[in-house]
């Protein structure tokens, strides 16, 4: 699976869960709108219910009624009154006591028949302003319910893209990882096996001195090999955990590098020299950081350096103080760097065949890349001054420590 089918299946998983979260949101809403609308029913029926109740039980004419409200009167006598005309009084005084529903004039009534001491009582309630009232808090319901899906989903897309935000992180940093690794070991270990089907066959021909240099080689590709190990994880590592911030010699690094390094460098007839700008007495080079990652930094610097050196040439490591920084510039006089090249120079997979020329020599690994990766973690910048033809100037810079 690609990186951008990883990312498609995130989103889609994305967009799914804020679906259904909206869903369950909307369902939730309909059930407190259904509640909310029988509860507001429930108290208009039972405001109907008092308004009738209390009417009848003091009416005794059907002048002045409440308003909504009209009456229909049957004294003992038998004399029927109506406080409006067209009523159908005689339908109404035959309904049973009690309450009943009826429509006049088009109209929705609730009705109460009444017996009283003083003859027959009837009260009608028009029912259109309750009706009126459940239509507006209908229409209400209906655009809350509305505008809170339309916010819940707006709000579960953007909280399910920030929660997805780390997986499809991590995601990228596994899968940047697994082409870091597969684009970097395929070289070397492609190496490694062409010199095992070459050592086998020097053995069968019995040519000692044929087998002694492919082990040689052996082991010079499985060290190549370890270092493109140790770039991986480092780069890895500083991207999932960050970089510890613990105080750092500088100076004392650089000189254990020079120390290691010498030997190799004099083999290939390069001299390699170390030098410091102290101004005074208490100029130190301390910084806050990874002591394993800022010297992976400079092994990396001055490995490139090697590897673009000529016999008869010099490396020069050069620390000094600039302000609140430390600089660190490492210099060669080696086959230099075409300067249209020096932008994808910190690119990885950018090999140095395509920046400088090397004899035909393919630079693997992710050296520069991780330099770039170890000094933007530490709130630091790397950058190269070439000189075509005539070397290069690879530096360093880093914020100082503050005093102890």
């Amino acid at each position: 699976m690609t990186p951008g089918s990883d990312l498609t299946v995130v989103r889609r998983a994305g967009r799914i869960a804020a679906l259904q979260a909206s869903l369950a949101l909307a369902a939730v809403l309909l059930v407190v709108g259904a509640v909310i609308f029988l509860v507001d029913r429930q108290v208009q029926k039972q405001q109907i219910t008092d308004q009738l109740t209390s009417v009848t039980a003091t009416v005794d004419d059907t002048t002045d009624p409440p308003p909504g409200m009209q009456l229909v009167v049957r004294d003992l006598a038998g004399k029927v009154t109506a406080s409006a005309e067209g009523l159908p009084t005689t339908e109404l005084l035959g309904r049973p006591a009690g309450f009943s529903d009826v429509r006049v004039g088009g109209a929705a009534n609730r009705v109460l028949v009444a017996d009283k001491p003083h003859g027959r009582v009837v009260a009608l309630l028009s029912l259109d302003s309750y009706a009126a009232s459940r239509r507006r808090l209908l229409l209400a319901l209906g655009a809350a319910e509305l505008a809170g899906i339309l916010a819940s989903i707006g709000v579960v897309v953007l909280l399910t893209r920030r929660s997805l935000r780390p997986l499809t992180e991590a995601l990228a940093l596994q899968r940047r990882f697994v082409a870091d690794a597969s684009h970097e070991l395929r070289a070397p270990l492609t190496l490694l096996h062409t010199r095992i089907q070459l050592l086998s066959r020097h053995f069968g021909d019995r040519d000692a001195h044929q087998a002694k240099e492919q082990i040689e080689a052996l082991a010079s590709d499985t060290r190549m090999l370890g270092e493109v190990i140790e770039d991986l994880l480092a780069s890895a590592s500083m991207a999932s955990s960050g970089v510890p911030r613990v105080r750092v010699d500088v100076a004392a690094l650089a000189e254990g590098i020079r120390a290691s390094t010498v030997e190799h460098a004099q083999s290939a007839g390069v001299t390699l020299s170390l030098k410091q700008d102290i101004e005074t007495a208490a100029t130190t080079f301390t910084v806050l950081g990874s002591a394993a990652a800022l010297r992976r930094a400079l092994m990396s610097l001055v490995d490139n350096a090697l590897a673009h050196e000529h016999p008869g040439g010099s490396i020069d490591i050069h620390l000094r103080r600039q302000g609140p920084n430390v600089i660190i510039d490492v210099r060669d006089d080696g086959v230099g760097v075409d300067p249209q090249a020096v932008d994808d120079l910190f690119t990885r997979f950018s090999h140095g065949h395509t920046h400088t020329a090397t004899a035909g020599r393919e630079r693997y690994g992710i050296g520069l890349a991780l330099v770039r990766e170890i000094a933007l973690a530490h709130h630091g910048d790397i950058s190269v001054t070439p000189t075509l033809g005539g070397g290069a100037t690879f530096r360093l810079t880093l914020a100082a420590a503050p005093s102890a």
